[in-house]
């Protein structure tokens, strides 16, 4: 790896682990903060915090141990990290946009579906599919019974399989949420028109703060894992080609785990209002 890849990839890791650690320990230590959403930004950033320990840090050391670019066990179990945590933050993710698209889209019943026992639920699957994906990858792999060319097979349809639902419910979602959102803009706007009065009647629409919010993250989201879907086609129809694309795919991954926190703290109303709090008393 060229020199620009490791200041790049240091770079973004240490703003990755800084940005999420502070959203951690800041919804962790506010007791207003502990709400449903909230429960979902912080498993997120747990993802995303170790994505950031995990992708660019663990390459470094392992290549100037070994070389994780070559085959060998190191570069396999350092691999497996990296699908564990990428995968992880994603299904968090999934699992934040679920949560958003039943509070703009179903307000009504938001309540009474997203109770805490089903908050945790959610939070445990999306940990549990890439704990269990990564888990059952590395057995085939260091199983003397399954040879290479099986385990990364598995391995890439599955992934195939998973990028491809994870990308497809975030877009359903977001869609759907940016449906409601024009809806009740065009609302209010004909409203608005109606009523004659010097000011004006209604105020923010309700959900817009979470679609912009949303669309930050699933924009980058979508970014990343368009690079893996391609990766997955590429091993998958060219006779188990290897993809040679983690000089660019791995900074824009860290950089999808570094860009959340900062959209939670422009566009998510509670921590906006705690991190001013804190830039307030570090003045």
């Amino acid at each position: 790896m060229k020199n620009w890849f490791w200041i790049l990839g240091w770079s973004l890791s240490i703003l990755t682990m800084a940005g999420n650690g502070l959203v951690i320990l800041t919804v962790c230590s506010k007791q207003r903060l502990r709400t449903k959403t909230n429960a979902f930004i912080v498993s997120l950033a747990v993802a995303d915090f170790f994505v950031g320990m995990s992708a660019v840090p663990s390459l470094h050391f392992c290549e100037m141990a070994s070389g994780c670019f070559s085959e060998g066990p190191s570069s396999d179990g350092i691999t497996f990290i990296r699908w564990l945590f990428w995968y992880a933050s994603a299904a968090n993710l999934c699992s934040l946009v679920l949560d958003r698209y039943n509070a703009v889209v179903k307000p009504l019943k938001y309540l009474t579906f997203m109770k805490r026992r089903r908050v945790m639920q959610m939070i445990f699957t999306s940990w549990a599919i890439p704990v269990t994906f990564s888990a059952f990858a590395s057995l085939l792999r260091f199983s003397s019974k399954t040879t290479l060319t099986v385990t990364y097979t598995f391995a890439s349809w599955f992934c195939l399989f998973l990028e491809a639902l994870l990308c497809g419910i975030v877009i359903f979602c977001f869609v759907c949420m940016l449906r409601v959102v024009w809806k009740h803009e065009r609302s209010a706007r004909i409203l608005t028109r109606q009523l004659r009065f010097n000011h004006q009647v209604l105020g923010k629409t309700e959900g817009k703060s979470a679609v912009k919010m949303m669309a930050i993250v699933v924009g980058l989201f979508l970014i990343c894992f368009g690079i893996a879907l391609r990766c997955s086609f590429v091993f998958i129809l060219d006779d188990h080609k290897p993809c040679n694309d983690l000089q660019y795919k791995v900074p824009i991954i860290v950089l999808n785990s570094a860009i959340n926190p900062l959209a939670y703290a422009i566009f998510k109303r509670d921590i906006k209002k705690e991190f001013k709090i804190l830039l307030h008393k570090c003045n």
